[in-house]
């Protein structure tokens, strides 16, 4: 007898949508059969109007704890995660200390694992150039590595130890390093040569200025450096076209270089700033509606296969506070990732199979946790989301769960089509028509093999 039966419901996964029935043994998906083919079970979720797609997997997400848990926990912000339909957190390294030595790594996976309701893995970071450093942490478990091409603020110098190279020569070096683990690289792309050249100038705001060529210049380097060291390499965060045209070219010639772009980036434009600020200062900065444009082209075409949250919480006393300079960069957007592309696919901006695939079998296939995660398949995780496509959702960011939600000012009023209805962790419930489940079950993940 199975455990669970979801009937009556239509599954979209990996580019295709069916009417099907799901049946889960355990954590695990046992069944994906036509309407009417389960046998019995000792529970059951009637999905009827109902989609039903695989958890989502957010591949940039940043919690801030334990050094400032006003900002975001992952218990806090793993209920968010819950609520809207994630159900595994990969974590950037940036934290106190940082996650670039074992030690850290520990520290990072037994607060996550006290605490988290959703699956997760973790990053390590890519500031050095001893291999047998990354081979230590890929032993860890990391998911993948991560890289900053700039310096960080004086400030943060701390948190930033080991995951980040500024000179070309020394970037190349710390690519090589982590490139021998086999595992993906992601890299924050915006050059540090061209960040000063252009400091003492200011935007068409007056603020200072970030131009795509800063992005451009470092993707293409960081291209030619995947090409020559045949290397695998993940663009966050892309913004702009120049910088997107980097990784068509780079692709066109066999590199294996991916990207990513994420909901603020895809539903703003640079004409948000005068309107709401510092809590719309990212890095890379908000860009005009031509490249915003330019992103979905590349989303429809598959150049760009990652849509990713890069949840990067900040208090709004402290968004607030600041001078636009020296304010956080960031955007709390963890809860805007599947409804944002949810509401693309059913709207019409992309095909919805693939508006679902972007946030779970691409991240999943990119980060070697296929088919394990990601997909609606016979032997994977029962990582299921329920949506209801029919019904309209106004974005009220006084709604987020993520404890810095009240930073998301940006997508207020904002109108959406679909909302999550059920959220299933490893065939557990964690989330139902408006309240979550409290359980930490949640589990590192890591590579298979």
């Amino acid at each position: 007898m199975l455990d669970l039966r979801i009937v009556g419901g239509v599954v979209v996964s990996d580019g295709h949508f069916r009417p099907a029935d799901v049946g889960v043994e355990g954590e695990i998906i046992s069944e994906v059969v036509s309407p009417g083919g389960l046998g019995p079970a000792r529970d059951e979720i009637d999905a009827t109007g109902h989609l039903v797609i695989p958890g989502a997997i957010d591949a940039h997400f940043h919690c801030r704890a334990p050094s400032n848990p006003e900002r975001a926990t992952f218990e806090s912000d793993s209920r968010a995660a819950a609520a809207s339909g994630v159900t595994t957190l990969f974590e950037m390294p940036i934290s106190n200390p940082p996650c670039s030595t074992p030690e850290a790594f520990q520290l990072r996976r037994s607060i996550a694992e006290s605490e988290s309701l959703v699956d997760f893995a973790l990053y390590s970071g890519a500031g050095f150039t001893d291999p047998a450093r990354a081979e230590a942490m890929a032993e860890c478990g990391s998911i993948g590595f991560k890289l900053f091409t700039h310096r960080p603020p004086p400030e943060r110098m701390v948190e930033f130890e080991g995951l980040w190279a500024g000179a070309p020569e020394q970037i190349y070096e710390c690519l090589r390093a982590v490139g021998a683990t086999g595992l993906r690289c992601a890299v924050h792309a915006e050059s540090q040569q061209f960040l000063e050249l252009f400091r003492n100038e200011t935007d068409r705001f007056g603020n200072p200025s970030r131009p795509p060529m800063v992005e451009a210049a470092a993707v293409g380097l960081v291209a030619t450096i995947a090409r020559d060291l045949d290397l695998s390499a993940h663009i966050v965060h892309i913004t702009s076209r120049l910088a997107m045209e980097e990784v068509k070219a780079a692709q066109s010639l066999g590199v294996d270089l991916s990207a990513e772009s994420c909901p603020h980036y895809l539903l703003l434009d640079e004409s948000a700033i005068p309107k709401f600020g510092n809590f719309v200062k990212v890095g890379p900065p908000i860009r005009p509606a031509e490249d915003v444009a330019y992103l979905w082209e590349a989303l429809r075409d598959g150049s760009l296969s990652v849509v990713a949250s890069d949840h990067a919480p900040f208090t709004p006393e402290e968004k607030a506070a600041a001078d636009f300079a020296s304010a956080g960069q960031g955007i709390p957007s963890l809860e805007m990732l599947v409804p944002s592309m949810i509401d693309a696919g059913l709207t019409g901006k992309i095909p919805l199979e693939l508006a679902v695939e972007v946030m779970t079998a691409n991240p999943a296939r990119l980060y070697g946790i296929y088919p394990r995660k990601g997909t609606i398949s016979p032997g994977s995780e029962a990582d299921l989301v329920l949506i209801d496509p029919e019904a309209d959702r106004i974005v009220r960011t006084s709604e987020f769960l993520a404890r810095s939600g009240g930073s998301a000012l940006a997508y207020d009023g904002m109108s959406l089509k679909g909302r999550v209805v059920t959220t299933l962790c490893r065939g557990a419930t964690i989330f139902d028509r408006g309240q979550v489940i409290d359980q930490n079950r949640g589990r590192l993940v890591s590579p298979t093999g």
